[in-house]
């Protein structure tokens, strides 16, 4: 079982988030957060394997955030999940150690696949429609 911190600074969609991840039974919720401030605190406290994001939230900057953990200790994995898909933020996020960048509006199922596949060491970028047109991209790594 996976120890997890999940961050965002709405409630239900931490609830939901909760209920997914422990529902599944392959993760074990150690806490939560609903700012940049408390991810940070939370995850450097309680050393979860994972943490489950989201992008925008008040405090310290998730970007931030990220690079922080990754330098203190890069094993950690870090799944933003978002409704935000600008290309300069997942640029960001990439270039912070982030290992997953997901869409909120994923399928629960789809998300509990992509995080699986973070747990075991593959990186997971989803992206959708942009405003050139370009359609829906997904790129997994090994």
């Amino acid at each position: 079982m996976h120890s997890v911190v999940i961050a965002d600074d709405r409630d239900s969609a931490r609830t939901g988030l909760y209920l997914l991840l422990a529902g599944s039974g392959a993760y074990r919720v150690l806490g939560q957060a609903s700012d940049g401030d408390e991810a940070l605190a939370l995850a450097g406290t309680l050393r979860p394997q994972l943490l489950v994001t989201d992008l925008k939230m008040p405090g310290l900057p998730v970007i931030e955030v990220a690079r922080r953990l990754k330098e203190g200790d890069p094993s950690i994995k870090i799944v933003i999940l978002t409704a935000y898909d600008d290309c300069e933020d997942i640029y960001l996020a990439a270039g912070a150690g982030v290992d997953g960048y997901l869409m909120k509006d994923t399928d629960p199922e789809e998300i509990l696949a992509a995080i699986g596949q973070v747990m075991e060491g593959r990186v997971f970028f989803q992206a959708r429609e942009n405003a050139s047109g370009v359609g829906r991209e997904m790129r997994e790594t090994p």
